[in-house]
């Protein structure tokens, strides 16, 4: 990348040299040029006024005694290469007399000097002024000067050759070190983004203040993956020890009364029995969660959507737990509004996704649930809250992770898969709607599952 940068901005200052050292060159020649010949016009018009105290009638006459000597000498004094003078006849014929070697009568436009005006032109190499006059004799004349174009190229070239090696120099040496400035963060990212491929999760890039915006938004990119694969990393291990934890709790349990089964020291096979199936059922539920969500996470898992009244819907499902409520102690308070309030859900999962939501607070209540349903701001909301300890501001954002481990974990009257309230999430979002944890009026904890009325 440094290469090609390089390459880049130096090839852009060597191009912008030469358009800017070809357009130099252009405007100073056509410079120069009007430039000489608006010199070589006010020459020729001053030597007009000489010739017009001269009275000669043929180009012998104009040859005659000084007249050419003085204007040679004029011609000297002024810096003029070529001299001529002509005479236009009256006849309107052609000029009589001698014009500066390089130049011929078709190179004028006699008509206008005859009207007294005085012209300019180029060629080839040769710069012209004509001015006319009339001389005492009344007879119209014509003076030419010339001059060779000053070789103004070969001194610009060489300047602009000087500038141009001196500004590639200083473009080369600027280009380096402002390359290594910026490509420094990319390659110490590239290092760190290498590491973190080969499981260093550990590895961050250095924020730099001299990248740029771009580049600070890479390096903070990556740190930001960095940082998700790690906690990943970490809840995935917290999974692995919970999920072994919760299935060698009810394993031992289940051995142990089993082999005491085997040796006959089971005074009541009937209590050791209902205890082997209680643990069994509770390595059930946890299989058949995790399978759940294994299925939730896959694009194979199919909902039956149909509109739902949710009411009844509340009130089917808050009925199957009332009786483990009642052995809690706690109440299962339910609020629905008289009208019919429709969504588009799968019946059973809406369900499932009350049954863990209740399940999980009676968990925690210590004497009240409440299930409310609601509409508000073009939504359809659930809520069951309790009246336990709540759940601090920290752990909100990481309830519904599976297994996660509050910072501030409550006592709880029993402890459960770990995984209702991630099912609950996956559930929801699966059929369009949207669930949040929240602090309840009364001090526990609340959650709010939302959806769009049915049309």
């Amino acid at each position: 990348m440094t290469r090609r940068l390089g390459i880049t901005i130096v090839g852009m200052v060597i191009a912008a040299l030469v358009l800017a050292g070809v357009g130099t060159l252009a405007l100073a020649g056509v410079s120069d040029r009007e430039a000489a010949e608006q010199e070589l016009i006010e020459q020729s018009e001053a030597l007009s006024a000489l010739l017009r105290e001269l009275t000669f009638t043929t180009p012998a006459d104009a040859g005659r005694g000084n007249v050419r000597q003085r204007l040679r000498d004029v011609a000297r004094t002024i810096s003029v290469e070529g001299i001529g003078i002509v005479i236009l006849p009256r006849s309107g014929g052609a000029p009589l007399g001698g014009l500066p070697v390089g130049l011929e009568a078709e190179d004028f436009d006699l008509e206008a000097i005859r009207r007294g005006e005085t012209i300019s032109g180029a060629k080839d190499t040769l710069i012209w002024a004509a001015a006319s006059s009339v001389n005492q004799a009344g007879v119209s004349q014509m003076l030419v000067l010339t001059r060779e174009r000053d070789p103004i190229f070969l001194p610009i070239f060489r300047w602009w050759a000087l500038a141009s090696i001196i500004t590639v120099g200083l473009a080369v040496a600027l280009t380096l070190r402002l390359s290594r400035r910026l490509t420094a963060p990319i390659r110490d990212t590239a290092n760190t983004a290498s590491r973190i491929a080969a499981g260093d999760l550990s590895a961050r890039a250095k924020p730099s203040s001299r990248a740029g915006d771009e580049v600070e938004q890479l390096i903070e990119s990556i740190n930001t993956m960095a940082s998700t694969l790690d906690r990943s990393r970490a809840l995935e291990r917290q999974f692995l020890l919970s999920v072994s934890h919760d299935l060698r709790t009810p394993l031992t349990s289940i051995r142990g009364y089993g082999e005491a089964l085997a040796d006959g020291a089971v005074d009541d096979a009937v209590y050791v029995g209902t205890i082997i199936e209680g643990e069994a059922k509770r390595l059930e539920r946890l299989v058949g969660d995790l399978l759940l969500l294994a299925r939730l996470e896959s694009t194979g898992f199919e909902y039956h959507l149909a509109t739902v009244d949710l009411p009844p819907l509340v009130e089917a499902a808050t009925t199957g737990v009332r009786h483990e409520a009642e052995q809690r102690s706690v109440a299962i308070t339910v609020r629905t509004p008289d009208e019919p309030t429709r969504i588009r859900a799968d019946p059973d999962r809406y369900s499932q996704v009350i049954g863990n939501l209740v399940g999980n607070a009676l968990r925690f209540a210590s004497e009240t649930v409440l299930v409310t349903v609601w509409a508000a701001d073009g939504w359809i909301h659930l809520s069951v809250a309790d009246d336990g300890p709540g759940i601090s501001e920290a752990d909100l954002p990481h309830v519904f992770e599976r297994l996660y481990v509050a910072k501030n974990n409550p006592a709880t009257k029993e402890s459960g898969s770990g995984l209702g309230l991630a099912i609950v999430r996956e559930l929801t979002e699966g059929m369009g709607g949207l669930v949040v944890a929240r602090r309840s009026s009364f001090g526990g904890a609340e959650f709010v599952v939302s959806f769009p009325p049915a049309s």
